[in-house]
C-alpha cells in the first residue's frame, strides 16, 4: 500500500524515515494487519470468558415458608413439596432442588409467634454442635454422601439436607423474609 507524507503529499519511497520531498519525519507504520487481529481475537475471547462468568455465577432466591435462601441457578425446584400442619399451630414445610450433582432439600418448622424455642428443638434432633451459614446449630451426617444442618432462626427450626457435603457450599441463608 503506497504512502504519503503528511506534511508535502509526496509520494514516499518504500521504508522511508523521512519524506524525500520536505524532509519531514515520516510516522513509523503500524502494524495493525498482524497485531489488529490478535488484538480483536483477545477482546472476543475475554468478553466471552466475562459472559460465560456471569452465567455461572448467577442466583437464585428460594423461600421455604417464611425462610429465603440463595441457590446457583442450575439448581432445579423437584416439583414434590412436603406440607405439614399439626394442630394449627406448627407448620412445617419442606423442598427439594437438584442440578447435575447435587441435590439440596430445605426444610423449616415454625410455630407462630413465641411458642417454640428453635435452638432447643434443633439441639434435640441429636448431630454436632457446628457453626455453618453464620448461625450456630447441629451437623449430622446420615451416610458416606448425605448430610444435613440443623438450626433455629427466630420462631423456625431450619434444616437443609445435601446429598454431598459439596452441595452445602451452594446455599445461603438468606434469613426470615
Amino acid at each position: 500500500m503506497d504512502r504519503y507524507c503528511e506534511k508535502c503529499g509526496v509520494k514516499l519511497k518504500e521504508n522511508a524515515q523521512f519524506c524525500q520531498n520536505c524532509g519531514a519525519e515520516v510516522p513509523k507504520k503500524t502494524n495493525f494487519k498482524r497485531y489488529g487481529i490478535i488484538i480483536i481475537a483477545v477482546i472476543i475471547i475475554a468478553a466471552a470468558l466475562a459472559s460465560s462468568a456471569l452465567f455461572l455465577n448467577q442466583t437464585q432466591v428460594v423461600k421455604v415458608d417464611n425462610v429465603e435462601f440463595e441457590l446457583p441457578s442450575d439448581y432445579v425446584n423437584d416439583p414434590s413439596r412436603t406440607e405439614v400442619s399439626y394442630d394449627e399451630n406448627v407448620k412445617s414445610s419442606a423442598m427439594g432442588w437438584s442440578n447435575d450433582k447435587h441435590y439440596i432439600e430445605i426444610g423449616v418448622t415454625r410455630t407462630p409467634g413465641e411458642g417454640i424455642n428453635s435452638k432447643e428443638v434443633a439441639s434435640s434432633l441429636g448431630g454436632s454442635p457446628t457453626k455453618m451459614f453464620g448461625y450456630d446449630g447441629y451437623y449430622q451426617k446420615y451416610d458416606e454422601k448425605s448430610y444435613s444442618f440443623i438450626f433455629g432462626l427466630k420462631d423456625e427450626v431450619c434444616m437443609i439436607y445435601v446429598s454431598d457435603y459439596e452441595a452445602f457450599e451452594d446455599v445461603k441463608v438468606l434469613g426470615s423474609a
